[in-house]
């Protein structure tokens, strides 16, 4: 086992026990609504989300005796993603059935459940997040908050929904993606970076890497739902061009997808490029989503 894949499961392992934790458990009431909480946000996923918020903190030089709040501010950062997910997944937004292999959340829950997991997990986002950041909380938040926002990830799905079926330069779907997806994985890469007390040079530095990795993500992914099987990623394949949603492969073709999603990777590990050892699985993961391209 390689040494990113290592860190990988461990720290998936650890988020997800961690994740089990902060969601009430099934049978507190109201029962639905835990159990469509833990449905959501649990069993399933490679917790990207806090690998890399902690693969920024040990990048941004933080202590080992505060490795467990950075743990936790990633789980934060999970729990927005899960209910990112839980709402995409909707009728009125991308309207699938399958999510990790299994009936998205509505579909097994039913649509107002799903509407209240999806609120009920970003709210505990924050919650996670405030408890996690200590006395740095007021800034994490607000790292948190504008991820999430009109001009982060809720703007960018309006965006995607907007551009559906138009023509669009590749330039403006970098745009969308940059606060779809990117924004939380900067968010992720500032949070880590944040705790650690990272000065603003290496502040600078990981949020330029997430920019680079949040774009080189999506491409992965667009490039996924053309070549991958449902099994492979876990949810339909095909939804994207289905829906004439804007997409790297439907503007530049697929080579020229994988060719952005290249230099997107180099970008990422370029802006780390003066950091030590300290930052091997940052580059490693640069490596690793452009790899995603070639699993189909």
């Amino acid at each position: 086992m390689d040494r990113l894949t290592k860190f990988m499961r461990e720290t998936a392992a650890l988020a997800e026990a961690r994740l089990g934790g902060f969601i009430p458990n099934a049978d507190m009431r109201p029962e639905i609504l835990h159990q469509a909480m833990r449905y959501a946000a649990l069993g399933g996923g490679k917790r990207l989300r806090p690998v890399i918020t902690l693969a920024s903190f040990e990048a941004g030089g933080g202590r080992e005796a505060e490795r467990s709040r950075a743990l936790d501010a990633g789980c934060a950062i999970e729990l927005l993603h899960s209910y990112s997910l839980t709402h995409d997944d909707l009728p009125a937004m991308d309207n699938d059935v399958m999510r990790r292999n299994r009936l998205t959340c509505h579909k097994a829950f039913g649509e107002a459940v799903a509407i209240l997991a999806g609120d009920a997990l970003q709210t505990l986002a924050f919650r996670v997040m405030a408890a996690a950041s200590g006395a740095l909380a007021e800034i994490a938040v607000g790292e948190l908050a504008a991820a999430a926002g009109s001009t982060g990830m809720a703007g960018g799905q309006a965006l995607d929904l907007e551009g559906e079926g138009k023509a669009q330069a590749v330039e403006e779907i970098e745009r969308i993606d940059r606060w779809k997806t990117g924004a939380v994985f900067t968010c992720c890469c500032r949070v880590g970076a944040i705790l650690a007390g990272s000065g603003d040079d290496k502040l600078a530095a990981l949020t330029a890497y997430g920019n680079s990795l949040g774009v080189l993500y999506q491409i992965t992914d667009d490039i996924l739902d053309l070549t991958a099987d449902a099994k492979t990623i876990g949810k339909t394949p095909g939804k994207d061009k289905a829906a004439g949603k804007l997409t790297y492969p439907a503007a530049l073709g697929l080579d020229g997808a994988r060719e952005m999603a290249a230099e997107k990777s180099s970008l990422a590990k370029t802006a780390i490029g003066h950091f030590g050892k300290e930052a091997l699985y940052l580059r490693l993961l640069a490596d690793f989503l452009l790899d995603r391209i070639d699993i189909a």
